[in-house]
C-alpha cells in the first residue's frame, strides 16, 4: 500500500477540480436539497458516490480492461447516459411549465420522499455518466505504481475520490436545503427547475456530441 502514497497527491491535484467542476451530480443533488431540504440532498450525495464506488471496484478488480477492449460498451453506456439526463432535464423543465414539483410544496412534505427514490437517482446519474466512467477506467489506473497491488491502490485512490466527493455533494446540498424555503414559493421554484433543467439537457448534449 505505501508504495501508492507518492502518486496520492497527484491524484488529488487532479480530482479537486473535476469534482468541483460543475456537472450532472452537483445540479441534481442541488434540485433535490432544494425541493426536499438537507436530507433529500444528502440521500441524493451518497447515491451519487456508491456510483463512483462502483467504478472503483470495477477498475480494481480488471472489469475495466475488458470494457476498454469493447469500444461498444463506451457507446452503449454513452447512450445511456445522454437518454437518462436528458429525462431528468425533460422532466426539470416540465416542473417549470407547470409548476408541479412532483412532491408537495411544504418542505416537510417533500423531504418524506423515499430514500431509495433520491438514492437511485443519484446512482444512476453517477453510473451512467461517461465522465466518471472515464475518470475510473482511463484515468485511475494510470495513477497505481507497476510495484503496488492493484486492487488495494486503486481502492485508496477511490477513497480519495469519493472522500473529496462526497464531501463536495454535502456543502451543496446544505446550501440547497437552506434555500428551500424561499423555493417552496411557486415563482423562485420554477425558476430553478428551469435552470437545472437546462443544465442538465446542456451536460446531455455534450456528452452526446462528445466522439
Amino acid at each position: 500500500m505505501t508504495a501508492v502514497h507518492p502518486n496520492l497527491w497527484a491524484f488529488a491535484a487532479i480530482t479537486v477540480p473535476f469534482v468541483m467542476s460543475p456537472g450532472a451530480s452537483t445540479a441534481l443533488v442541488l434540485r433535490n436539497s432544494v425541493a426536499g431540504g438537507v436530507r433529500a440532498g444528502v440521500e441524493t450525495a451518497i447515491g451519487v458516490n456508491a456510483g463512483s464506488f462502483c467504478y472503483g471496484l470495477l477498475t480494481a478488480f480488471g472489469v475495466a480492461v475488458l470494457l476498454h477492449r469493447f469500444p461498444a460498451a463506451w457507446t452503449t453506456l454513452r447512450i445511456a447516459g445522454v437518454a437518462y439526463l436528458s429525462w431528468l432535464g425533460v422532466t426539470s423543465l416540465n416542473r417549470a411549465l407547470t409548476g408541479r414539483s412532483g412532491t408537495n410544496a411544504d418542505s416537510r412534505d417533500a423531504g418524506r420522499r423515499p430514500l431509495a427514490t433520491n438514492m437511485v437517482e443519484g446512482f444512476l446519474t453517477n453510473m451512467l455518466n461517461p465522465s466518471i466512467a472515464a475518470f475510473y477506467l482511463l484515468i485511475v489506473p494510470q495513477f497505481v505504481p507497476r510495484a503496488a497491488r492493484v486492487p488495494q491502490s486503486v481502492l485508496l485512490l477511490t477513497a480519495v475520490h469519493v472522500g473529496l466527493a462526497l464531501t463536495w455533494h454535502l456543502v451543496w446540498a446544505t446550501a440547497g436545503g437552506t434555500l428551500a424555503t424561499t423555493f417552496s414559493r411557486s415563482g423562485p421554484r420554477r425558476a430553478m427547475e428551469a435552470v437545472v433543467g437546462t443544465a442538465l439537457l446542456a451536460i446531455a448534449a455534450k456528452i452526446a456530441l462528445t466522439a
